[in-house]
């Protein structure tokens, strides 16, 4: 299970597609859950909305503006998994070990956790057993007819619907009826009437040279749809977020495959490349302890890469458009799509990357042409855990990246030129920042950590205008968070916060 795939990756994941690592920078990512008080109990520590303090003028708060639930607590180690307007879905409880998932392709044991729903109030609607715990890739996704969830089975997986509101079953589909040899995960497509599960690594023993990838399934009614990714090797995929699709690299002994899925039409763009092509033997994974990786840089253009113990080996890219595919230096992309801890942003044809190789390394906003828009030398930083969340806030027209310049608490700086639109605490200092936006109410959700070891807080924050909505004690950990819901969660307590109703 995790929260929404974020754009976020570094070098220490060697197997899988998300990678993320922890470090000094920029804090996003992971968490919330559970059980609370139906009437929604008063947070100890609360405050109530302050008038924003901004580098930019300000009007104070739009009363046609953020629209989102107070703060109710739920138990710590929760997580955040799947939100719609005024529900949320949470994992509870402890993680427990579950013989029934079969051997994961890391050799990692299956664990399951339970998970609940829950009202803007905070109290219970419904609960599910036995969920798949997984940070990397998604085990539960929102769906406009319900929540998708995996569960282990049979050394596979089960994949059930249930409803928003009561979570009954609507649908279910068991191993059998989903074939594959190991267990499935989601990619989060934008598109919620159609479900896409993938299952990567190499073909399952035994079975026919062409298998599934990628398959999709009608969310209303549960029925396998005949749109698939055809793979025949060692398959690795992505979901590409510019164009809502699923994009993969594939190899077997003769030949690497490029591939991208429209999952809604069913399209597949294949190019082959055999070993004789240029720099395609460079790319090719040689043992168990490398892989290939594939992302999307625009909407036609992928970076191919292939990655060992000691970190990137390999990094091309790929422009579908050509009528000739092949493949050109990766370098332009580098600080984005290499070893330094990097947030992606696509619309932008950039990133928020900081080198954990250097010593106070600045925080940089930086083109995906290898330009360096702008530089933070003084940044508090960014931390950012699995799974990670940071993306661009929208304040008007413009988009910004929300970090701390060491002297506030937190400055929107526009993603291109590095202009402060408004800032939060203005000379109160920061230390880490974790943070999720909540971009169907406008509002980031940001917990501060206290400069020099200080106390923190937890600061929301209507985007459009930078105004505080309202600060609360900082419960230590992290921000996991979707479009709809944020949760804060620590050692000792847990915060829980939803959009009651979409802004616009």
């Amino acid at each position: 299970m995790s929260t929404k795939r974020a754009d976020v990756h570094g070098p220490a994941r060697i197997t899988g597609r998300l990678l993320a690592v922890i470090g000094a920078g920029l804090l996003l990512v992971a968490a919330g859950c559970a059980d609370s008080d139906p009437q929604g109990t008063e947070v100890p520590g609360g405050s109530g909305p302050t008038e924003p303090t901004s580098g930019a003028e300000t009007n104070g708060p739009d009363p046609a503006g953020p629209s989102i639930g107070d703060w109710v607590e739920v138990p710590p180690g929760s997580v955040l998994l799947a939100s719609t307007v005024g529900t949320a879905v949470l994992a509870v409880g402890e993680a427990v070990p579950s013989e029934a998932g079969g051997e994961r392709l890391d050799g990692a044991v299956t664990t399951t956790r339970d998970v609940a729903a829950y009202d803007a109030a905070g109290a219970v609607l419904w609960e599910f057993p036995g969920v798949v715990e997984d940070y990397y890739d998604p085990t539960v996704v929102a769906t406009t007819s319900g929540v998708a969830l995996l569960s282990p089975e049979d050394a596979g997986t089960r994949l059930t619907l249930v409803d928003w509101a009561t979570g009954e079953e609507v649908w279910s589909l068991d191993p059998d009826e989903l074939g594959g040899c190991r267990q499935w995960r989601f990619t989060d497509l934008p598109e919620s009437d159609v479900i896409a599960l993938t299952s990567d690594g190499p073909p399952c023993p035994g079975t026919e040279p062409d298998r599934a990838g990628v398959v999709t399934i009608d969310a209303a009614t549960g029925a396998t749809r005949d749109a698939h990714l055809p793979s025949a090797g060692t398959i690795t995929t992505v979901l590409a977020p510019a164009t809502a699709e699923v994009w993969s690299v594939e190899l077997t002994d003769t030949v690497l495959t490029v591939q991208r899925f429209d999952p809604a039409s069913g399209a597949v763009d294949a190019r082959e490349f055999g070993r004789d092509a240029e720099h395609a033997q460079e790319l090719r994974a040689l043992s168990a302890h490398e892989h290939n990786r594939i992302e999307q840089v625009g909407p036609d253009l992928a970076v191919v890469q292939r990655w060992g113990e000691e970190g990137l080996i390999a990094s091309y890219l790929m422009d579908w458009t050509t009528e000739i595919p092949g493949f050109t230096s990766g370098d332009p992309v580098g600080p984005c799509f290499g070893e330094a801890l990097a947030a992606r942003d696509v619309p932008s044809a950039g990133c928020l990357a900081q080198d954990l190789g250097t010593d106070d390394a600045p925080l940089s906003s930086v083109g995906f042409d290898g330009t360096t828009r702008w530089e933070l030398p003084g940044s508090a930083g960014l931390t950012m855990e699995v799974p990670a969340r940071v993306t661009p806030v929208h304040v008007g027209q413009d988009r910004a990246w929300v970090v701390s310049t060491g002297s506030d608490l937190l400055t929107a700086v526009d993603v291109e030129t590095g202009e402060p639109l408004w800032v939060v605490g203005a000379g109160e200092g920061a230390g880490e920042i974790s943070q999720g936006y909540l971009a169907e109410g406008g509002v980031l959700v940001a917990a501060v950590a206290g400069a020099a070891g200080g106390p923190g807080e937890v600061v929301r924050v209507d985007v459009a205008t930078g105004a505080e909505l309202d600060r609360h004690d900082y419960p230590g950990g992290w921000v996991s968070s979707t479009d709809t819901a944020a949760v804060v969660t620590g050692a000792e307590a847990a915060l829980l916060t939803v959009v009651t109703e979409p802004v616009g």
